[in-house]
């Protein structure tokens, strides 16, 4: 088979590393197109490269996609199917926050409206939907019951860099971090309040882009100018390692979340997590070494950080197998032949 992969997600947060982890596990029986940025994708020089450096989100991106002759099918590691393909599609659902929260994720009425239809289309459209969680496969369930047969669940996954990488178990005292974008449903008032209320001595580093960092929070809403707070903005991968790796831990006090990825790189580095009792953070965290607070409590948080174990044991073989890319990858290329085999095809279509 000929496969697409929608690869224009690369270095974008989240999608970008799930759009990674799947091009690191592509297997040899079939043959790919990447389309995207071809400086992005010059370590994948096994596949043919069709270059698009288009945003994914802009109009002329949905618009101006490329033929996708001699293909058998597209897979598409996010809602947003592009206009005019004509080959079967297979999209990742990463959260339905745009509905289940719209009055803060979303610009206005307007937006909400695209949000929705892109949604909409992507359930309709695609022959099989990838859902990162069992929370998102039933968030989708609920707002497209029609289409639910479509979904399965497949865990996020460990990056091979991160997995190996070095770690020494130095830790600095007292240091708190935070990896993450600033929007509301994220929780960063509370982690600040929190904050406030510990004693002297304590850090905090909240790493994320700045660009657009602020969106839909109030002017003067959050205080990063306390003693004690670093805003270092995105860091490049090897400087974020390190600084999830000796703080002591990580914190996300998010209201929502579709997976929540850094708690597990925190894992994976020997940093314990503190969550907010959220439902996917108990799904996916509850079985491993974690903290939980309750959600929106700045009280709550404050006595989880200065109570709990900082102490993590080396578990990290075990969470490669639980939350592993290659199996992620290798479960939505069955569905791929399954759906587009000669015996599949014209299914959920």
């Amino acid at each position: 088979m000929r496969i697409a992969v929608d690869c224009r997600y690369l270095g974008r947060s989240g999608i970008g590393r799930v759009t990674q982890g799947i091009l690191e596990h592509l297997d040899e029986r079939h043959e790919y197109v990447l389309i995207g940025s071809p400086s992005a994708l010059k370590g994948y020089p096994a596949a043919e490269i069709v270059e698009d450096e288009t945003s994914p989100f802009s109009v002329r991106g949905m618009l101006r996609f490329p033929a996708l002759h001699g293909c058998d099918a597209l897979i598409v590691p996010n809602f947003i199917i592009p206009f005019g393909v004509k080959v079967p599609v297979f999209s990742v659902m990463h959260d339905l926050i745009f509905l289940d929260l719209p009055k803060i994720a979303t610009r206005g009425v307007f937006d909400r409206i695209v949000k929705r239809y892109f949604l909409s289309r992507c359930m309709k459209k695609s022959r099989r939907v990838l859902c990162v969680s069992e929370f998102t496969r039933q968030r989708a369930a609920h707002y497209f019951p029609k289409q639910s047969t479509k979904c399965f669940v497949a865990y996020n996954g460990l990056s091979e860099r991160l997995l190996s990488f070095p770690v020494d178990g130095n830790k600095r005292e007292k240091t708190l971090v935070y990896v993450g974008n600033i929007k509301p449903h994220k929780g960063l008032k509370t982690l600040l309040d929190a904050f406030r209320m510990l004693p002297e001595g304590y850090t905090l580093e909240i790493i994320g882009e700045k660009d657009g960092f602020l969106t839909g929070v109030k002017e003067g809403e959050l205080d990063f100018s306390q003693p004690g707070i670093t805003f270092t903005g995105r860091l490049p991968e090897e400087d974020l390692y390190k600084a999830i790796a000796s703080a002591s831990f990580l914190v996300q006090p998010s209201y929502y979340e579709g997976f929540g990825l850094p708690p597990l790189e925190a894992l994976c580095l020997g940093t314990k997590p503190i969550l907010s009792d959220i439902p996917v953070f108990r799904e996916i965290y509850s079985a491993e070494q974690a903290e939980f607070f309750r959600v929106g409590d700045a009280e709550s948080l404050c006595a989880c950080i200065l109570h709990a174990d900082p102490v993590v044991a080396d578990r990290r073989h075990a969470l490669a197998e639980r939350f592993s890319f290659a199996a992620f990858t290798q479960k939505l290329l069955r569905e791929v032949e399954a759906c587009c085999s000669p015996s599949g095809k014209g299914e959920n279509a």
